[in-house]
């Protein structure tokens, strides 16, 4: 048999072709990959907004505060959260201290339990101010909330003075 030169090449190419292995490109390919771990931080934010004031016009009725406040509570505890409250009297007016009453509630409570119960922070007649648990029993929380404050005053209150109360809120565990 007479092959020309161009069959020969060819004979000889597909030989070549079945005596050496071809590497073929795998549809897997190479790869290569790391761990990345995410740390999140714990996070317990408190913040409170507004400057409310209170105007009494009337002795001895609790009056609503005019103008709006807010408390904002950031927290990604797994345990459970509680809000503390406290308060001083700061300014001029401290002899009235005993001659007015203040109380807050939240609009709205953690977990979108609806409006928190009074918080009596002082009374009239009672020179001292009352610390205690405002807001209790959640966790992971991202939520703000409407504070109300009414106050009242008796007669011994001195209208020339103006009092002021600091209200402290701490978020804390339960």
């Amino acid at each position: 048999m007479n092959l020309s030169i161009e069959n020969r090449i060819a004979v000889l190419f597909i030989s070549l072709l079945l005596i050496v292995p071809v590497p073929v490109a795998s549809a897997q390919g190479q790869g290569a990959s790391h761990r990345l771990t995410i740390d999140v931080q714990r996070i317990d934010d408190i913040s409170v907004s507004g400057s409310p004031e209170v105007t009494i016009s009337e002795i001895g009725t609790w009056t609503e505060m005019n103008g709006a406040s807010d408390l904002t509570v950031t927290s990604n505890a797994p345990s459970d959260r509680k809000i503390e409250v406290s308060a001083t009297a700061t300014g001029s007016g401290n002899s009235n201290r005993g001659a007015v009453g203040l109380r807050v509630k939240a609009q709205s409570t953690p977990g979108g339990g609806g409006e928190s119960g009074w918080f009596t922070i002082t009374t009239v007649g009672d020179q001292a101010f009352s610390d205690g648990d405002f807001l209790t029993g959640f966790k992971n929380v991202d939520a703000s909330y409407g504070l109300t404050y009414e106050a009242q005053a008796d007669v011994n209150y001195n209208p020339e003075e103006t009092m002021s109360i600091a209200v402290m809120y701490t978020l804390t565990g339960a």
